[in-house]
């Protein structure tokens, strides 16, 4: 696979029907990759989710932009999404339910727990102008497919 086939990027607003364009995107790389359609659907559902967080709770339901990647690097394939919104700071987030506490969860902190339970790593940066999200899933480790 060249470089070229192995990255894909775009430039869009935070309004809902641009969620289909990511969709496809996570489609194209899930299927580049070699993973299952169970699999790919399972990770448009965390980037869906984070693009819907970004809208919702960065902009607060005005338009901003996102900019979107995607990219195959050996054994790793990820997903960075970059707003400018208000930068989130990590105290901001410490009160986001961990898988472990799912006793804990309710409506309106899931999707957290639905991206930490589909990508492998999670990574946040907040910049002076926004905030640079890394949805992360290792191509080498066995994937449960009927999960």
């Amino acid at each position: 696979m060249t470089d070229s086939e192995s990255q894909l990027s775009c430039k869009l607003n935070s309004t809902c029907d641009c969620v289909y364009v990511l969709s496809s995107m996570v489609e194209v790389m899930g299927h580049r990759v070699g993973l299952s359609a169970k699999q790919t659907n399972r990770m448009i559902l965390a980037v869906d989710e984070l693009f819907a967080n970004i809208a919702q709770h960065g902009y607060r339901g005005r338009e901003g932009k996102v900019e979107m990647s995607a990219a195959q690097q050996g054994s790793i394939l990820s997903f960075e999404l970059r707003d400018y919104a208000p930068p989130l700071h990590k105290d901001e987030m410490l009160g986001w339910p961990r898988p472990d506490d799912e006793k804990e969860l309710k409506p309106g902190g899931l999707g957290m727990h639905l991206m930490r339970s589909v990508m492998d790593k999670i990574e946040h940066e907040a910049l002076a102008d926004g905030n640079r999200w890394r949805l992360i899933k290792y191509l080498d480790r066995e994937q449960d497919d009927e999960a």
